[in-house]
């Protein structure tokens, strides 16, 4: 078995992304849609790559900002909310799969599986992949619980603690000492400060620009205040890999596509405002798994925490691997945590229920089959209910 240590090296693979024959997979005749529990399910296809992926301004005339309503869901991902705010997705914060993939290639020149891989990761957690409906935020009557509430009565969208969402973040509270959903000013103050720190001079002289040594900083911080203040913290490798992408996306994604900079103003714009900032431009040609994988293995290396939580005396204790071949790569001990924590009562279902989850799972396996020990597909096995 692995040690940690070597695991860690090996985090970039997990953002390639060789072909999986199951995404194109169309070998039935079953219609397109079917009724289950009184729900209509909704074939979920996989979008072709985008055609135009060259540099462009963003927002164009369109796609406005629109401060939300009321009743429209806003949640932690700040891409996310931006989207809806400007159109891209529905400005409700309700969006298929198919909705929220093509507005991560064309507002933020994803690679097609790289930003598919994360509507599917929020679709099986939290979404409801029958009828191809996801609430960005929380709660929505618009996203009905699976049909037979096998995953329990509420789908809970993609603010709810646990299985995607979780601790240790750079702008929300950790669940379980505060608001987990919506900006919160201190902590993105304390961000500020290693900025000052570390970050890049600006045209003013200033440390305003984010760098790789800001981000590190910040995580570090995260880590540290939340293991400290929250006698639950986890911070578990499906959690661990997307705190340090997220991360990673400041320089990679919200970065002005002409000067590959993430500013001060730029960061305040997507994380503050939650709007796309003024005369912005996405990246001249797609954001890869594994340009984002390789400033991920940067934050990791530099700090070197093991997937784990706080045990009941509120010391932090490592998670054990996984069993061979998952425990070889981090990658792979990432989609295999992630598995372990999406329901495995989405396996057993039928139709285009069951053709809709073997979609998603697909690309999830695709993502992480470049890590040695993930040429083998893991379906769903978590507990339903939570």
């Amino acid at each position: 078995m692995k040690s940690l240590a070597s695991l860690l090296l090996l985090v970039p693979a997990v953002l390639a992304f060789p072909r999986n024959p199951i995404l194109n997979r169309r070998d039935d005749p079953t219609p397109t849609t079917e009724v289950q529990d009184g729900q209509t399910g909704t074939l979920i296809v996989l979008p072709p790559q985008a055609t135009e992926t060259g540099l462009k301004q963003i927002p164009d005339a369109e796609h406005p900002f629109i401060a939300p309503g009321p009743d429209d869901q806003r949640g932690p991902c700040p891409a996310m909310n931006t989207l809806a705010n400007h159109g891209y997705i529905p400005r409700n914060g309700i969006a298929s799969f198919e909705q929220i993939t093509l507005a991560l290639m064309e507002a933020f020149n994803l690679e097609l599986i790289f930003g598919a891989n994360m509507a599917a990761n929020n679709m099986l957690t939290r979404g409801n992949p029958f009828i191809d409906r996801l609430s960005i935020g929380g709660v929505s009557p618009l996203v009905p619980p699976l049909p037979g509430q096998i995953d329990g009565p509420v789908t809970g969208g993609i603010a709810k603690h646990g299985r995607f969402e979780g601790d240790a973040s750079m702008t929300r509270a950790d669940a379980f000492i505060g608001d987990n959903r919506d900006f919160q000013d201190l902590l993105y103050d304390l961000d500020l400060l290693q900025l000052g720190k570390f970050g890049g001079d600006g045209p003013d002289g200033e440390s305003t620009v984010f760098n790789v040594e800001t981000l590190i900083g910040i995580k570090k911080q995260n880590i540290m205040m939340d293991q400290a203040a929250n006698p639950m913290f986890e911070f578990a490798a499906r959690r661990m890999n997307a705190a340090y992408g997220e991360s990673a996306f400041m320089l990679n994604v919200f970065a002005n596509g002409t000067t590959k900079q993430a500013t001060l103003p730029i960061i305040g714009s997507f994380f503050r405002n939650q709007t796309f900032p003024q005369n912005w431009f996405r990246a001249a040609s797609p954001v890869t798994g594994a340009i984002n994988g390789a400033t991920v293995a940067q934050i990791m290396a530099a700090v070197p925490t093991p997937p784990g939580r706080n045990n009941d005396q509120g010391v932090y204790v490592a998670d054990p691997l996984p069993p061979a071949p998952f425990n070889s790569s981090f990658g792979c001990f990432a989609y295999f945590d992630q598995s372990a924590n999406t329901p495995g009562v989405l396996v057993n279902t039928t139709g285009i229920f069951q053709k809709n989850v073997r979609l998603l799972t697909g690309i999830q396996s695709q993502l992480a089959s470049a890590n040695p020990g993930c040429t083998q597909e893991i379906l769903p096995f978590g507990p339903a209910g939570v």
